[in-house]
């Protein structure tokens, strides 16, 4: 059985979004059966894998429709659930944050891994997310508002699990856009680290500043494939194989 993964985390501008696609293109690099689905109403894990945001997605997904109807192959070969704006209308209702869960039960054999990119709030997407995976990463940056995001999300995520979500567990947190010459960096990663700790999470590593993300996304190319010997495309790899050894 493949692996459900979750990006989230309860703040925004962490590099959620490039951790879900980057981890992607990682797993399909190594050969994997690779599905993305993209929950976030902004739609840039959609862009960034080069998908076609016109085509029904996870929206229709949510509303009932057959899996087959809404995955789409990307020019980087990897298949996808697009996004849309109105995915952000979606509502909580009986029932409902299980509405992925058993929208991917009939396919989730079929893939080694699917990763989900979420909002950067709790809301009915980000629930739906966490009660169909069997992991959650959680991509932080060197500030405090992180930890207290990595500790809200800790505490929703044991409470899924005492209410059923007993496949569900916290795989790990990484810290992104690193440079150790910073003090502040060098600072906050040893407090992440203990806030992990903390939570019974590892540290899975870090991710190392370089230009070749942002360019790789504005050409909508996979890193693996622009600047596979780039930091941040060697940091994603050792994070990926860390998260695949841990199955």
């Amino acid at each position: 059985m493949g692996s459900i993964i979750t990006a989230a985390i309860i703040k925004g501008g962490t590099g959620k979004t490039t951790t879900a696609a980057a981890l992607a293109q990682a797993a399909k690099k190594k050969g994997r059966r690779v599905l993305a689905i993209d929950l976030d109403p902004q739609g840039n894990l959609s862009a960034f894998l080069e998908a076609d945001t016109e085509q029904p997605g996870a929206l229709e997904l949510l509303g009932g429709a057959d899996p087959a109807e809404v995955i789409q192959q990307t020019g980087q070969e990897i298949e996808i659930i697009s996004s849309c704006p109105d995915l952000a209308a979606e509502k909580t209702e009986a029932g409902s944050v299980k509405r992925l869960e058993a929208a991917l039960d009939p396919i989730k054999g079929s893939y080694d891994f699917i990763f989900i990119d979420t909002p950067p709030q709790m809301g009915e997407l980000t629930y739906n997310a966490l009660q169909a995976s069997t992991g959650v990463i959680v991509p932080m940056e060197a500030d405090n508002s992180s930890i207290s995001g990595l500790y809200q999300l800790a505490d929703i995520i044991e409470s899924l699990q005492q209410r059923g979500a007993k496949g569900l567990s916290l795989i790990g947190g990484i810290l992104t856009r690193y440079d150790a010459r910073s003090k502040i960096n060098s600072f906050m990663r040893e407090a992440i680290i203990e806030a992990l700790k903390e939570v019974g999470a590892p540290y899975l590593g870090e991710v190392r500043s370089g230009i070749a993300i942002r360019e790789a996304q504005a050409t909508r190319a996979s890193l693996f494939k622009y600047a596979p010997k780039s930091k941040p495309a060697q940091d994603y790899m050792k994070i990926f194989e860390q998260i695949e050894g841990g199955k």
